[in-house]
């Protein structure tokens, strides 16, 4: 079993008691040594102490079970206001909330997208904007994201 896939075991009852979701996991080589980076949220938002608190009970199970060979650094985070989306998670948790979608071919005559997640299935999203709703296929969508309003 490799190292993403040990970790996601040992703490996947820490994750559920605490109504962490884990976003992406990557264990790579940066610089001289290795990093496990974990982004994880919750649905109301995950706070620093939340990461500090899941960062230090990974680095216990890992050394207790003595998964990771050598020096290596875990760093937990949030995934951010802009973090892409992608899975069907990602979008129920975006429904209400004003989106940008990118298509790759383009859908109403643009590829460009902005409105507000109305509606979604297993193959669509449905954005509405100024009364007018556009339905997209998943498969189009080049890239979307929460619309950050400043």
């Amino acid at each position: 079993m490799d190292i993403t896939n040990r970790a996601k075991s040992l703490m996947s009852g820490y994750l559920e008691e605490n109504r962490i979701e884990l976003v992406d996991m990557i264990y790579r080589r940066e610089g001289s040594g290795m990093v496990l980076r974990l982004l994880a949220d919750t649905p109301e938002g995950i706070t620093m102490d939340q990461c500090e608190r899941l960062n230090n009970y990974l680095g216990r199970m890992l050394e207790t079970e003595n998964v990771i060979e050598g020096h290596y650094v875990i760093e937990v985070s949030s995934p951010g206001l802009d973090r892409p989306i992608r899975t069907d998670r990602d979008y129920e948790r975006s429904l209400g909330k004003k989106l940008d979608v990118t298509t790759y071919e383009p859908v109403d005559g643009t590829k460009t997208h902005e409105g507000t997640l109305i509606g979604m299935n297993k193959d669509s999203i449905v954005l509405e904007s100024a009364g007018v709703s556009t339905v997209i296929l998943k498969r189009l969508a080049a890239s979307a994201k929460l619309k950050v309003e400043i």
